[in-house]
């Protein structure tokens, strides 16, 4: 059988969420760029890439509109969208590994806490380690937040829990799966009027509650819906295919990513992720090299999302336990203790993919039994429980 799966938008999966590690690692473990005093290009290239922890989160959100976004409007245009399916697939695929994530986090921060007095937990190396606590208040592990999280309000009605910087996107990540197919749902669905206006409702409700940045951002989860259709529909497949317009989508991703880098802000963020989504579609019409490329491409991406949740909890108790408030210029031995702390945390990823996110399909079949039948399969484009 011919898989599904889109190995570049894989890989593309896989090498975002290493960003985010290798860019909060950096942090913690290595002198800002500012403070070098000088730099070879090769330094000066490390500190660029693993800069873009912010950007690959733009990624995060193309890629996820692509994959969920694209699969919710074929089966609403085409008559086939079930709520309840819906609904419980994106929540079982979400808590599976925010549920482990909040109680490891809680773990970490309260060992860290009892072994450091709370030195570093408290917010006082803020100035040091940007990504790491702020707060002089110290963390919020209170269980409204716990649960707050837990149902996708944080940067909404609470902060992301512990030292868990990194959930802030979770919370956008639902309310995109809520608030755009239920827009389609209510333009192509065949309701009641009364459904219809209930709907519409809940959905000014939902609205009115989420801030108007992480909206602004849905801008980059719809076109990634978008270009999921253009693919399925082979909009363009022709043109798609020449060479020079594939190493033109390359570059442009590319250029528009230092872009974002250089130019930071939320517009720069938004002109990534819908540059980011133009070229998906490139993207996932190349062919696939070799099953050795796949083989990687899938195993980074099948451990992206449990690489993303926990590694902060596990890099903020190594550093403020055992190196803090200390930062290091580069040499071939700190640079062996990056590498190290690297392979840790996905090492780390990959144990708790195996206890938890890979049974997301088990636990899914077995919750969905009572459901009704399962509506006709839409044409795949990519396997949306990826995302």
């Amino acid at each position: 059988m011919r898989s599904t799966r889109l190995e570049h938008l894989d890989f593309l999966r896989g090498a975002a969420a290493l960003l985010v590690l290798a860019g909060h690692l950096r942090s913690y473990l290595f002198q800002n760029y500012a403070e070098l005093g000088h730099a070879n290009l090769l330094l000066g290239g490390f500190y660029l890439v693993t800069g873009l922890g912010h950007q690959a989160v733009m990624i995060f959100f193309a890629l996820s509109g692509f994959l969920v976004g694209g699969r919710a409007l074929s089966d609403n245009l085409n008559h086939r969208f079930s709520w309840a399916r819906y609904l419980l697939r994106r929540l079982t695929r979400l808590w599976i590994v925010i549920i482990p994530a909040l109680v490891l986090t809680l773990l970490f921060d309260s060992l860290g806490i009892r072994l450091t007095d709370g030195v570093g937990y408290d917010g006082r190396f803020c100035t040091i380690y940007s990504s790491g606590p702020c707060s002089t208040a110290g963390l919020e592990q209170s269980l409204t937040t716990f649960i707050g999280n837990l149902f996708f309000l944080q940067t909404i009605w609470v902060v992301p829990f512990g030292s868990n910087a990194p959930m802030w996107s979770l919370a956008s990540e639902f309310w995109y799966y809520v608030v755009f197919p239920l827009a389609l749902w209510l333009v192509c669905a065949r309701i009641g009027l009364v459904t219809r206006v209930a709907g519409a409702l809940a959905l000014i409700a939902v609205l009115r509650l989420l801030p108007d940045w992480l909206l602004a951002y849905g801008l980059i989860w719809v076109a990634g819906a978008a270009a999921a259709w253009c693919h399925r529909r082979q909009f363009l497949a022709g043109f798609m295919r020449h060479l020079l317009v594939r190493g033109g989508a390359l570059c442009l991703l590319v250029g528009a990513i230092v872009l974002a880098k250089l130019r930071l802000g939320e517009l720069a963020d938004l002109g990534l992720g819908l540059v980011v989504a133009s070229v998906l579609p490139v993207l996932a019409s190349l062919p696939n090299p070799g099953s050795k490329y796949g083989a990687v491409a899938r195993a980074s991406s099948e451990i992206s999302y449990t690489l993303y949740l926990t590694h902060f909890p596990l890099l903020t108790f190594i550093i403020l336990t055992g190196l803090a408030p200390h930062r290091m210029q580069m040499s071939p031995a700190v640079a062996a203790v990056y590498g190290a702390l690297l392979l840790v945390c996905i090492g780390w990823a990959a144990a708790l993919w195996w206890c938890f996110e890979r049974n997301t399909d088990r636990v899914y079949a077995a919750l969905s039994r009572n459901l009704p039948p399962k509506p006709l399969q839409t044409p795949s484009f990519g396997n949306p429980d990826s995302a």
